[in-house]
């Protein structure tokens, strides 16, 4: 600084001279408050770099030779619960952070049941291995690292976007949560409707919001079910982009599913799994995908939607007896001939159970969640209308 505003004391001030050039010269009233200064700059630094060293560091989510077995409704009204089938065999995937990988697959591949068995959310028996950076991905585990979107946006009525998003429980508070909330909305193109209550959203905004409700908890792998479902084309597109934006800046992998992919979001995607009647056609990175398909005798044709194309090539055909019985046989050809290809899954990265998986800023203690849950409540009672308290009377009676 210069020399006169270095000289320069006031009546009960102290002038701490920083030691180099990296630090921060502070004038305060009381010495007390520098000890504070001090430690509020060591703790955001602090946290900061942990930030930065868990975007760099590189997380992995396997899934190895996944077998799901459920109940499935056939439709009769007579056969109480349905009947119990195989609605996954021996599946496997692979994402890293920073990738976007999409489940593609006809209704009734198997693509919910896939991602609530990796959430261990999912009802039936399940055998194989889920793993996180090598260690077991338990329920409890999941919910500390990983987020999950779900098809259904259910929102308390009465807040607003912003009071949604702060009033998520994450460890970080003042600055630092205010700080990521603001980032949060602009990456989800929801800094324009910050403050409009959740019950006017349309369905593009609500699916954002749920998104970024996730995301503030920085969690190190998001599985989102259906995302794009009942968005126009260029909602659609805009939700792909932000996610894999979202992915290649924060680090979090990130597994979606989709029914009806869009040529406009193939180059978003990092990876792809195309199911059919819960096997796998393919399992991989998309730019490899286009070769072995190539290889072993289905090229893409130009101009043509790769996903699309594929998808179709990975669907039972049922607009004839004929050809139900040939493109099942097409298709079983094919997932016995990518299990024979498909390399073997290394082992994992970390001995079973040694590996801890940190959290940008660690865990919320539950005295703080339960405290965030409270104030959301009671912003949500006193905002609300008659509709929302309706509501809210609902769930807590549910």
């Amino acid at each position: 600084p210069d020399k006169h505003l270095r000289d320069r004391r006031w009546p009960g001030s102290v002038a701490i001279e920083p030691r180099s050039s990296s630090e921060v010269l502070f004038f305060v009233d009381r010495p007390s408050s520098v000890i504070v200064c001090f430690v509020s700059v060591r703790v955001l630094l602090k946290r900061e770099k942990e930030k930065v060293k868990m975007i760099g560091s590189d997380y992995v989510l396997e899934a190895h030779n996944i077998y799901h077995t459920t109940e499935v409704d056939t439709g009769g009204c007579f056969n109480g619960g349905g009947q119990s089938a195989l609605v996954l065999k021996g599946v496997h995937l692979t994402v890293h952070s920073g990738e976007v990988m999409a489940i593609l697959g006809s209704k009734g591949s198997g693509k919910r049941a896939l991602l609530d068995v990796i959430a261990r959310r999912s009802e039936g028996s399940s055998r194989g291995q889920v793993l996180l950076n090598g260690s077991p991905l338990t329920k409890s585990l999941f919910q500390q690292r990983c987020g999950y979107v779900t098809h259904a946006c259910d929102f308390i009525p009465g807040l607003t976007v912003s009071q949604m998003l702060n009033y998520t429980p994450t460890i970080l508070g003042g600055y630092l949560k205010s700080s990521k909330v603001r980032q949060v909305l602009a990456d989800l193109a929801l800094s324009q409707v910050s403050h409009k209550k959740v019950e006017n959203l349309n369905i593009s905004e609500k699916r954002r919001l749920a998104i970024g409700v996730q995301l503030v908890r920085d969690p190190v792998m998001l599985l989102l079910d259906e995302p794009t479902q009942g968005l126009d084309p260029l909602s659609a597109y805009l939700l792909i982009s932000i996610l894999s934006n979202s992915a290649k800046k924060t680090g979090c992998g990130i597994l979606l599913s989709m029914e009806k992919p869009r040529s406009d979001v193939f180059p978003f995607l990092d990876r792809a799994l195309f199911l059919c009647l819960g096997g796998a056609v393919y399992s991989g990175g998309t730019r490899a995908m286009l070769e072995y398909f190539h290889g072993i005798g289905f090229p893409c044709p130009q101009l043509e939607n790769p996903l699309m194309y594929y998808l179709c090539l990975s669907t039972v055909d049922r607009r004839s007896r004929d050809r139900f019985l040939e493109s099942s046989q097409q298709i079983e050809a094919l997932v016995e001939r990518f299990a024979r290809e498909s390399p073997i899954p290394e082992a994992p990265i970390n001995p079973i159970g040694s590996g801890k998986i940190p959290l940008a800023y660690g865990k919320p203690g539950e005295l703080k969640v339960w405290g965030i849950l409270y104030l959301r409540l009671l912003a949500a009672t006193f905002s609300c209308g008659y509709a929302g308290m309706k509501a809210m009377f609902l769930r807590l009676l549910a």
